[in-house]
């Protein structure tokens, strides 16, 4: 079983000065949840806890917006960013765009999750580059190793319905809008409106 290591911070903080990188202009209502996080297999439990490992680990654009409070008319939690380190690997890095708005949004990073400019995710949607951890063999010495990832992206002006779920592997095309509570397992097509689960473009945008 592997072991898991968190460190929380705020962005305000002096670790978060180090770690998160916020540009101009930038509107953050509450507070969001930004964790580190080290996953460790057996033969890694030795390594050292550095939290330079997660260095400008996080870039965040002009003019974004981030919802953490829940105000709206709808059900919205706190933005949850969280980068990982498994083993003796890079660290994950988040690169969110300019005029981006996170409302409640959830994203995990063992690789690259990338944000273009100008997207928009309503309440409560989850981003993530990985699997989570391996359907077989739980428990296992080498359980982290074998958590698949792949980087994720999100391109320009798309527009991400609440509760949607976007998984490894998938790039969202500009433009593109994904419907409320979709699971996106494939990559979508610029102006492409794709819903369900797993998600399928029904209708093209332009």
């Amino acid at each position: 079983m592997p072991s898991y290591e968190n460190i929380s911070i705020a962005a305000e903080s002096e670790a978060g000065q180090r770690c998160v990188r916020i540009g101009a202009s930038a509107t953050i209502s509450g507070a969001p949840d930004i964790t580190f996080t080290w996953v460790r297999d057996e033969a890694y439990r030795q390594l050292p806890t550095h939290l330079a490992d997660f260095a400008e680990g996080i870039q965040i654009g002009a003019n974004v917006y981030m919802e953490s409070c829940d105000r709206l008319a709808f059900h919205c939690g706190r933005v949850k960013l969280t980068l990982v380190k498994r083993n003796a690997e890079r660290a994950g890095r988040l690169v969110i765009g300019d005029g981006v708005v996170l409302q409640g949004t959830a994203i995990v990073a063992y690789q690259q999750v990338t944000i273009e400019d100008h997207v928009t995710f309503g309440p409560n949607v989850t981003l993530m580059d990985s699997s989570g951890h391996p359907l077989v063999g739980r428990g296992e010495t080498d359980e982290a190793a074998r958590i698949v990832t792949a980087p994720v992206r999100v391109r320009e002006h798309a527009w991400i319905g609440m509760n949607a779920i976007i998984l490894k592997g998938v790039t969202i095309g500009a433009h593109a809008v994904i419907g409320a509570g979709s699971v996106v397992s494939r990559d979508v097509p610029d102006y492409a409106l794709a819903t369900g689960h797993p998600a399928q473009v029904v209708k093209w945008l332009r």
